[in-house]
């Protein structure tokens, strides 16, 4: 069943090319029955003109001739003309769209650097952010210790004081009985040397035993100051950083709308070059196909003009065989004998036209 309804199918399509066909067919007979009229009136008008006036008709002929090749001459001159102002404005074209690609990846190899850079120093402002932290943590420390020295020397100082204030009391106590004052105070004043001698040593053996640090409280305060002086460098180079990044940022910023706009513009160019490619490829393919029209009609119009050069001179040989016919044959005859000539003429003329004539009214037509 699928193969008969293929076979159908195919059938059918054979019968509607077929249609198609002859009536291509028809319309071509009949643009043939009316080129054949054409070429009988055209025949006739011809043979009408040369009867009237031989000699002008040829000179008429061969000075529309010239006329229509020097114009054709000077169409393919223009054509010419035009074809090479189409290719300079071409490599025009092609020379501003290769400087425009090499601007563009000049700034892209620029951006790449930038990019590189900015990196670089992303890189150092880390390891900057990273040192600043242990000096931060350091100072930190240090601030940690130091508060943690002045509590231990205010509570020293408080337990002295309150030795002190006992000792004052004791003293109070004991003066009731009157004793020697000098000897007292000196031996207030060796007590009181002896206990600040011991509370001082005492203070320092519970401070080396709190803080495990052997440094002095003279170092502390030099690597102290020392901190303070490298945290402030530190600052300095992070401001200086910050602004050098800030600055680098914009630029990188700068740098890619320009190179977006530079994109952006190339590829206008681009599609208007491409664009003014095509035109004038269009216009070059439209300029060679008149042209080679042209060409192909210099050569219908050749094939014209030596087909009527060969009736112009079959004609002229008739016309005088007939002229000596005439001039050797009776007043009677001369009237038969002239039709008979003429009618061989059209015969002979009629085979040799049709080619000739034929081709200009088939490619206005077209």
């Amino acid at each position: 069943l699928d193969i008969d309804t293929e076979f159908q199918a195919v059938r059918q399509q054979e019968k509607e090319d077929i249609k198609v066909l002859n009536n291509q067919f028809v319309t071509l007979i009949e643009k043939v029955q009316s080129l054949e009229q054409q070429n009988k009136i055209l025949t006739t008008r011809w043979n009408f003109l040369k009867d009237q006036d031989n000699s002008h008709s040829d000179s008429d002929i061969k000075a529309i001739y010239e006329q229509y090749v020097s114009k054709m001459n000077q169409e393919m001159k223009a054509l010419n003309f035009e074809q090479e102002n189409l290719e300079s404005e071409l490599a025009k074209v092609l020379s501003t769209m290769d400087a425009f690609r090499s601007k563009y990846e000049d700034e892209i190899r620029l951006c790449s650097g930038m990019e590189f850079t900015f990196m670089e120093l992303k890189k150092d402002l880390d390891v900057s952010t990273l040192h600043r932290t242990e000096l931060e943590v350091k100072l930190k420390g240090l601030q940690e210790l130091l508060e943690l020295k002045k509590t231990i020397y205010e509570q020293e100082l408080e337990e002295l004081l309150t030795e002190i204030k006992d000792i004052s009391v004791v003293l109070g106590i004991d003066s009731c009985s009157r004793p020697d004052l000098g000897r007292i105070v000196e031996d207030v004043r060796a007590q009181y040397e002896a206990l600040a001698l011991r509370s001082w040593e005492e203070a320092e053996a519970l401070t080396r035993r709190k803080v495990p640090d052997p440094c002095s409280p003279g170092s502390f305060g030099g690597h102290l100051l020392d901190s303070r002086r490298e945290i402030a460098d530190l600052n300095i180079r992070i401001q200086k950083l910050r602004s050098c990044i800030v600055s680098q940022k914009s630029q990188c910023l700068y740098l890619e709308e320009h190179i977006r706009e530079a994109g952006e513009q190339g590829e206008g160019t681009l599609r208007d070059a491409k664009a003014k490619v095509a035109g004038l490829e269009e216009a070059l393919q439209r300029s060679r196909e008149h042209m080679a029209h042209l060409v192909r009609e210099y050569q219908e119009l050749m094939n014209i003009k030596l087909a009527l050069d060969v009736e112009i001179l079959t004609y002229r040989k008739l016309v005088e065989g007939e002229e000596n016919r005439m001039e050797t044959s009776d007043s009677s005859q001369r009237g038969p004998s002239f039709l008979h000539q003429s009618e061989n003429a059209s015969k002979l003329l009629i085979p040799i036209i049709p080619p000739s004539l034929q081709t200009p009214h088939s490619s206005s037509s077209s």
